[in-house]
Order: structure tokens, then C-alpha cells, then sequence
């Protein structure tokens, strides 16, 4: 073979080598064009120098021989390489299919599981205001203007009573406050404790009135207590409290409950309301146990009771009261709202057990001061009177 043609099938192969490499860069490359155009410029200055002078460098053929074996293979690894991107992509956009299709049934899971509660949540929120829950769902403060209290289930009315123990001159009926003792013990004292009444008042004048043989009596039916020297259980006797009553679903104590309530607001700042009709905690005792509609609702596991005197509307506590639940001794009938009536009262008298005994210190107050003012006003007229009108 002539040195022309091995000149020639190495520029053969060389435009080969150059044509691979330009495709696989086509393969890879988004402007191919300019990267073919320059292999091909470049390969044709190459020709051309062969050409010229094909007698003075005979090893050119053979480094050209050599090149275009070099670069073959790279051509060949150019071009396998893509493929190998290619697959190396393809499983992981398979794993990121895979993976959006794994959550995409958790996400739309929890999204169906979301949605019940969210609604269920929008339509009490929509219908019922807020819940009553704990110490709340057994009584809790009222608030509003002129016996309305402001709520999510709306205003309310507190219907005014006239108890006895009203007024300045009001005093507690004893008969009614030992009916109260009734109810309150075969009704309200499983839930309810009055952990700050000593239990020999009942004997007091002024409360109950019971006799001291009935007061030991009751005070040894209730729950024993644990004696503080000994240590040991024992009956409860006149001088220990009533029983105080915790834990799951019990309700607040009620020592002082009639005085922590208050069914009447004047307008703001001013009490009005509350100087003419007082500050209405047995009324609001009274309404709650007799507003109940007969209604229920169930939330998270929790039935709750709907009463229009509560201020949300519900309340935890299931109705207490019914006709003819206790027997009076004194052959009263026992409505609901009789029942209610006496406890509200015997619930007062609880939280001021000396009410009759402020009044009357108020009573005599009054009078000593009408007397006393009017003695120093004579004496200031006897004393000055000659010195007046007087020029010096």
C-alpha cells in the first residue's frame, strides 16, 4: 500500500471518528450544529496538512491511525454513556412514581378522615356555641345585662324569685331550709360536696333548726372520716364538715355556691340591677335546674344536656330533678320546682349562714347612727345658735 492511500484511509477513519463523536454529542447536546461544523473544519485542515506534505512526516499516518483508534472508543463510551443516564433516570422516576402513589392514598386518606370532623366540628360550632366541660358543665358564671346572659347558644332569662330572705328585713324560712337539706342530701350529695359547712350548724337559730339528737344523728349517716390523730376511720360527728366530693364527673362544691353565682347584672360598672333585685345566685341555681328541654348531644364520647339557662345552651350535668323524686316530711308536693326552690334557699343559707345576724347588727347600725347624727345636730344648734348673727 502507498504512502497516499494509508494517508487517505486515515483520514477516512479520522472523518469516521469525527462523524461518531459528533453524533453522540447531537445525542447529549442541545446545539449539535456548531460542535459538527468545527469536527469537520477540523478535519479538513487535517486532510489538507497530509496532503501537502505527505514525504516529510511518514509517521503521520500511523499517529493518525493511532488517534482514530483512541477516539473510537470514547465515541463508543459517548454514545453508551447517554443510554446509561437514560437508565439510571428511568428507575428513579419509577421510585418517585412509586413513592407519590404510596402517599398519595395516605394523604387523601387522612384529607377523608379530616373532612367528617372538620364539618362535624363547623356545624355544632354553628348550632350549639360553646360547650360546657368540667367544673363549667355543673354551673358556671353567668354573664349579660338585666338577667341576660351573653352566650353562643344566646340570651338567657333568670326568672326573680321572691324568697323570704330577701330585703332588709327578710329572713330564712326554717321549714324551707330543711326541705332544701332533704333534696340536697338524697339527690345532690353523690356528686356535690359543702366541704366548708360544719354540720353542727343545722342546729343554729337561723338555719335548719334541726335538734342536736337529729344533728348527730345525720351527721353519723354521712361518710366516715379519717380522725387526724389516729389515723384511723371513724363516723362524723357534729363538729367535722359535710363530706367533700371529688374526682371523674363529680361536680363543684357547694358551700358557697349560691354567692360565686349571680343571675342579675346591672349595666356595666354601675349594679343597678343588682341594688334593687340583688345579686341573683339562688335565681340562677334555681333556673338552672329547671331549664332543662329534654335535648341531648354526644361530643368526643360526652353526652351533654341542653339547658336554656346555662350560658352555651349544654351542660354536662344530666337533669337532677323530677316530679316527686323525694317525700317531704311536712306533706309538701315535690314539683321540680319546688325542689328547686328549697334548694336554692338552703344553698344561700349555706353560703351566709349569718345573714339574719348581719342584718340585724345593719339594723341597729342604722338606728344609732339616725340617733347619733340627730343629737350632735341639736347640740351644734344649742352651742352656736346664740353666737350667730353677731357682729364682733
Amino acid at each position: 500500500m502507498t504512502l497516499r492511500t494509508k494517508t487517505l484511509t486515515a483520514v477516512a477513519a479520522l472523518t469516521l471518528s469525527a462523524s461518531g463523536f459528533a453524533w453522540a454529542q447531537e445525542a447529549t447536546s442541545p446545539a449539535p450544529t456548531e460542535q459538527a461544523a468545527e469536527a469537520q473544519a477540523t478535519t479538513e485542515d487535517t486532510a489538507a496538512d497530509a496532503t501537502e506534505a505527505p514525504a516529510e512526516d511518514s509517521a503521520a499516518p500511523e499517529a493518525a491511525e493511532e488517534s482514530a483508534a483512541d477516539e473510537a472508543p470514547q465515541a463508543d463510551e459517548a454514545d453508551a454513556a447517554p443510554d446509561a443516564e437514560a437508565e439510571a433516570e428511568e428507575p428513579a422516576e419509577a421510585t418517585e412514581d412509586a413513592t407519590a402513589a404510596e402517599e398519595t392514598p395516605a394523604a387523601e386518606a387522612e384529607a377523608e378522615a379530616e373532612a367528617p370532623a372538620e364539618e362535624a366540628a363547623e356545624a355544632h360550632a354553628d348550632d350549639h356555641g360553646d360547650d360546657a366541660h368540667g367544673d363549667d358543665a355543673h354551673g358556671d358564671d353567668a354573664h349579660g345585662e338585666e338577667g341576660d346572659h351573653g352566650g353562643g347558644h344566646g340570651a338567657v332569662h333568670i326568672e326573680d324569685i321572691d324568697f323570704s330572705f330577701e330585703g332588709p328585713f327578710g329572713k330564712f324560712d326554717q321549714f324551707q331550709l330543711q326541705r332544701g337539706l332533704q333534696v340536697y342530701t338524697e339527690v345532690c350529695s353523690a356528686c356535690h360536696g359543702m366541704k366548708f359547712v360544719p354540720i353542727r350548724t343545722l342546729h343554729d337559730e337561723g338555719g335548719p333548726g334541726l335538734p342536736e339528737d337529729q344533728v348527730r344523728a345525720y351527721a353519723a349517716s354521712l361518710t366516715e372520716i379519717t380522725d387526724a390523730e389516729t389515723g384511723e376511720d371513724r363516723t362524723r360527728l357534729p363538729t367535722d364538715h359535710f363530706p367533700a366530693v371529688s374526682g371523674d364527673g363529680m361536680g363543684p362544691d357547694l358551700s358557697l355556691m349560691a354567692k360565686a353565682r349571680a343571675g342579675f347584672h346591672g349595666p356595666y360598672g354601675t349594679g343597678l340591677n343588682q341594688l334593687i333585685n340583688g345579686i341573683g345566685g339562688p335565681e340562677y341555681i334555681h333556673a338552672i335546674l329547671t331549664s332543662y328541654t329534654g335535648e341531648e348531644m354526644e361530643q368526643a364520647g360526652s353526652v351533654f344536656y341542653e339547658n336554656t339557662a346555662f350560658p352555651s345552651g349544654y351542660i354536662a350535668m344530666p337533669p337532677p330533678l323530677s316530679d316527686d323524686l323525694v317525700t317531704y316530711e311536712d306533706g309538701t308536693p315535690a314539683t321540680v320546682d319546688q325542689m328547686a326552690r328549697d334548694l336554692s334557699a338552703f344553698l344561700m343559707w349555706t353560703a351566709e349562714p349569718k345573714m339574719m345576724d348581719r342584718k340585724m347588727v345593719g339594723l341597729v347600725s342604722v338606728l344609732f347612727l339616725i340617733v347619733l347624727g340627730s343629737l350632735l345636730y341639736l347640740t351644734n344648734k344649742r352651742i352656736w345658735a346664740p353666737h350667730k348673727g353677731k357682729k364682733a
